[in-house]
């Protein structure tokens, strides 16, 4: 999965679950064995969260990721 493909489903997840967002992927990483695929794209995902939450970077309108 692309960076670009991680910073869209990271902000797809801050539109829905807010600030709860980070916690959110953090319990998809848990459902993962570590080490694994899964996990190490949702370690990714949730640490792009972190940054969008901390920076409190705009999030990315839904309508561009579409298409």
């Amino acid at each position: 999965m692309t960076d670009q493909e991680v910073d869209e489903l990271a902000a797809i997840l801050v539109n829905e679950h807010g600030n709860a967002a980070r916690e959110v992927a953090e319990e998809r990483r848990s459902l993962h064995e570590s080490g694994s695929d899964g996990f190490r794209l949702w370690t990714r995902i949730a640490a792009a969260v972190g940054r969008m939450l901390r920076l409190g970077q705009p999030v990315l309108e839904l309508s561009s990721c579409v298409g």
